[in-house]
């Protein structure tokens, strides 16, 4: 996930989950607004449209564990969603107002499963490819066998030691053959130095038991965001929620992929904005 730069960044603050230092920004004043970042990236996928909303809203953004400026989950401990889902559950208790969600991928899916538990405190929701694919397995979907075979090329990787192999499987899958070739080595090297916790993420798929009738129990308006050319297990996951969740609907991005907050991120942020202003 390409880093986005800028000049003089303000200091992370931090706070302690578990024994864990965990890095976040906190911008702005007005209304709280949370971002998740996906997989092997960190809050900085989000600072263009952090950017564009601290005039007028508070923005808080932390790095999950293992990525950013956070510590590493111990590879001694087993991990589960929990662990990330609390982060966003602690920032949202810094403060009394009601919430709104924005997540992507990951944060996507984290940002889901604290709106189960934030209940009337979560005013709107937009999420970009939730990877909740353990819905998927759940109800016996086909797209599942997609995700548990990408799971077993990543999990074996990491397990004999070679991070590069992982970061190439899980990689590829997402951004295709092609662009990850291209990709930058530093990209390539970033990638494979955050692989272990996207490992411990696939666990998470694999023993989640949040079911759709619970995510279908969040009333807050929820945007979801899909491209036109996404991977079939992540369309059918927006898909299933549309129509699961009493107050959601979904715009698709034509030409656009898994990573549309990097690839198409104008219309994405826009997209978002417009989903933030209709309910503040």
């Amino acid at each position: 996930m390409a880093e986005t730069t800028e000049t003089a960044p303000p200091t992370l603050k931090t706070l302690k989950h578990d024994g864990l230092s965990i890095a976040y920004r906190d911008e702005g004043e007005g209304p709280t607004v949370l971002l998740g970042h996906c997989s092997s990236a960190s809050h900085r996928e989000w600072l263009p449209l952090m950017q564009a909303l601290k005039s007028d809203w508070r923005v808080v953004a932390p790095d999950f564990i293992g990525y950013g400026s956070s510590e590493s989950w111990p590879v001694s401990r087993p991990f589960s969603l929990d662990g990330d889902v609390a982060i966003l559950e602690a920032l949202a208790g810094k403060g009394k107002d009601p919430i709104h969600l924005v997540g992507h991928s990951y944060g996507a899916a984290l940002a889901l499963e604290a709106a189960t538990r934030l209940g009337s405190r979560v005013k709107s929701l937009s999420l970009v490819e939730p990877v909740s694919f353990h819905l998927l397995r759940q109800t016996h979907r086909p797209e599942w066998n997609e995700i548990e075979a990408l799971g077993v090329k990543v999990l074996t990787a990491v397990a004999r030691g070679d991070d590069r192999a992982a970061a190439g499987a899980f990689m590829r899958y997402w951004l295709g053959d092609l662009r990850w070739f291209l990709a930058p080595k530093r990209f390539k090297q970033a990638i494979a130095a955050t692989i272990p916790k996207v490992a411990l993420e696939f666990t998470v798929a694999i023993d989640a038991t949040t079911s759709l009738a619970d995510y279908a129990e969040i009333e807050a308006p929820t945007l979801l965001i899909v491209g036109g050319k996404t991977r079939k297990p992540a369309a059918a996951v927006v898909q299933m929620l549309q129509q699961a969740m009493p107050n959601a609907e979904s715009v698709t991005l034509p030409g656009a992929g898994h990573m549309s907050p990097f690839t198409h991120q104008a219309r994405v942020n826009q997209l978002i904005l417009a989903q933030l202003a209709a309910h503040r």
